[in-house]
């Protein structure tokens, strides 16, 4: 989902960026999200297909968006009505993911800085351990909003099968909320990886002898083009001369 969330101006900081949405959350529990194992597999950390559709049919019912069944030439207007309403729905989840992804690059963006330049002791810091806890609590949060808004996507998808489609439709949609939620479940196996410290120490490292060796290898290319050159202009003077 590259260029997401552009319209989102708001300014993070340390103050705000554990801010807890403002409006009405997708999310169930009060906007803390699926938690126990009757809803999250505990072993990749995904909610079961069951809680999500729950949950969108409990967010199409608040608005009052249930879907039609067949659709015919007299259910046009619940067809309609269902359409606009969960387009306002996955309107306001869009909104809600983006108040946690600007949030999440700021902390994540922190916490690796802090990881890679800081000592052995950091795995200690209390407030770098608090910080660590906020960005897994938010990476958890996007995940789970993406789940609930591709959830929203094939339940549209199931009642109006015509309303989208070809490659601008709903599955370039799905692939593109399944690339970004993959992206986020990497980022939750690094974030709760006891050693990440270490390997992001390592990877800076090794991102700088590349970089430095990348370097030297352009300044020799650059003093030989200068050989080159200096010895091209010393043959065309002895040309010139003769």
């Amino acid at each position: 989902m590259a260029g997401i969330c552009l319209d989102n101006k708001e300014t993070i900081n340390d103050k705000n960026y554990a801010n807890k949405y403002p409006n009405d959350s997708c999310l169930p529990n009060g906007g803390t999200g699926f938690t126990g194992t009757g809803d999250v597999d505990a072993k990749n950390g995904l909610v079961r297909e069951s809680a999500i559709q729950a949950q969108i049919s409990n967010l199409l019912t608040n608005m009052n968006a249930t879907a039609p069944g067949t659709i015919t030439e007299e259910k046009i207007q619940p067809a309609a009505d269902f359409s606009s309403k969960s387009s306002m729905l996955r309107s306001a989840i869009d909104k809600e993911y983006c108040f946690y992804y600007k949030r999440y690059m700021y902390i994540l963006k922190d916490v690796l800085m802090t990881a890679a330049t800081s000592g052995e002791s950091i795995t200690t810091d209390s407030i770098y351990l608090k910080k660590k806890a906020n960005a897994e609590t938010i990476n958890m949060k996007l995940n789970q909003i993406l789940q609930v808004m591709q959830g929203l996507v094939n339940s549209r998808l199931g009642s109006l099968k015509t309303y989208y489609g070809g490659s601008t439709g709903v599955n370039k949609m799905n692939d593109d909320l399944n690339k970004t939620r993959s992206k986020l479940l990497i980022h939750t196996e690094m974030l709760k990886n006891v050693n990440m410290e270490k390997d992001v120490r390592s990877s800076m490292i090794d991102y700088s002898l590349e970089k430095n060796s990348s370097s030297r290898n352009l300044l020799g290319i650059y003093g030989f083009m200068n050989i080159v050159a200096v010895g091209l202009l010393f043959y065309l003077y002895r040309i010139s001369k003769s």
